[in-house]
């Protein structure tokens, strides 16, 4: 049976060619999970192709009746308000198509626990975040750390990434913390695009 829908991953980019080799084995796990879709990848900055032009190419195959963007972004900051509003509003002029737009992800309660099971009992957590200092970026934050904090027992401090990394460094040193994974790398992530979008399905 050939896909009618479209679903397209929109990452941040970056000069960094690491970024896009997570963005694109997260979609090479998302494609072996939705036979019913093509899994696509597009990004707001640094990368191609953008959310216009990675849409564009697949509607042109005639075959594509619907598309659903899922943001691969953590926080409720600037992306999240501004960055992805624009894109889809361009997306959609540009195609003459509606989009279906999921959340961002890194709020999901199931994304703390699957980096807690990976951490040793009793050690302190720095949760670490880049993209913005808005109000709703510190206070989506915190909900997850005192989520976070309250399922597992541990003590979760908060630092923001900036360019020179001081204050993940001090957040560290006082809390004796240790690094996970890479979030791309969890499992737990791809089980909730897969949940995300079957829902979207249904």
């Amino acid at each position: 049976m050939t896909a009618s829908r479209l679903v397209v991953l929109l990452a941040h980019g970056s000069p960094d060619p690491r970024s896009s080799q997570a963005a694109a084995e997260i979609a090479g796990k998302l494609q072996a999970r939705l036979d019913d879709s093509i899994v696509r990848i597009a990004y707001l900055q640094h990368n191609w192709p953008t959310l216009t032009a990675a849409i564009g190419r697949e509607l042109d195959s005639g075959a594509i009746t619907r598309v659903c963007v899922q943001p691969l972004i953590l926080t409720e900051a600037t992306h999240a308000i501004r960055d992805i509003p624009e894109a889809v509003s361009r997306a959609e002029r540009d195609n003459r198509i509606t989009l279906e737009v999921g959340d961002t992800i890194g709020m999901d309660p199931r994304l703390a626990c699957a980096l807690d099971a990976t951490i040793p009992p009793g050690l302190s957590v720095v949760l670490a975040w880049a993209g913005g200092r808005t109000p709703q970026a510190y206070a989506s934050t915190q909900a997850l750390a005192d989520r976070w904090s309250a399922d597992s027992g541990r003590a979760i401090a908060l630092a923001v990434a900036g360019e020179s990394g001081e204050s993940i460094v001090t957040a560290v040193q006082q809390a004796g913390a240790q690094a996970t994974a890479p979030l791309h790398e969890l499992p737990d992530l791809v089980d909730i695009l897969d949940q995300r979008l079957g829902v979207q399905t249904a």
